[in-house]
């Protein structure tokens, strides 16, 4: 669950950069270990291939990202930025749709049951999230996050964010 947006970018974006946690993935209930700081590699390598494809590669607490293209390109990057009232954000990109990475409620039935099956795109998977809530695991992954890494059904949320393309 997460409050935010995602969007599918066109061909072409090969690379990130981010100033916030990482360089691995970091959630609400998951971040200790991943510091902040800039960080930077392919967009490819920003998805976690865990056995069964689920929700992965999130940046918390970022204050910007940039996806680059090739140097050729006329527009050949898109920075995004955390603005006031929320200096913070969680961010991620991948080369494969939100889609198939989770199924829903009935597993064995999602389009793909193992990341070894997942197709990579051309294109490019954004979400940029207010709050994303935990991935729990507290208890070999049976359960839900604590409460406290939950999104409640009253939560309010205010973000803004900038998206400025360069060449």
């Amino acid at each position: 669950m997460r409050i935010g947006f995602t969007a599918t970018l066109i061909d072409g974006f090969e690379d990130v950069e981010w100033f916030g946690r990482g360089p691995h993935e970091s959630y609400l209930d998951r971040h200790a270990s991943a510091k902040v700081g800039l960080y930077q590699g392919s967009i490819a390598q920003q998805t976690v291939k865990y056995v069964r494809p689920q929700e992965n590669g999130n940046k918390f607490q970022t204050r910007w990202m940039a996806l680059k293209r090739k140097e050729a390109d006329p527009c050949n990057m898109l920075f995004i930025a955390a603005k006031e009232p929320s200096p913070v954000l969680e961010m991620q990109c991948h080369r494969y749709a939100l889609s198939d990475f989770d199924g829903g409620e009935d597993k064995p039935t999602q389009r793909f049951l193992h990341s070894g099956e997942l197709e990579q795109r051309p294109t490019t998977a954004l979400c940029i999230d207010a709050i994303q809530m935990g991935v729990g695991g507290i208890d070999s992954w049976g359960n839900k996050p604590l409460v406290e890494h939950m999104i409640g059904a009253q939560q309010q949320a205010e973000w803004a964010f900038q998206l400025i393309p360069s060449a």
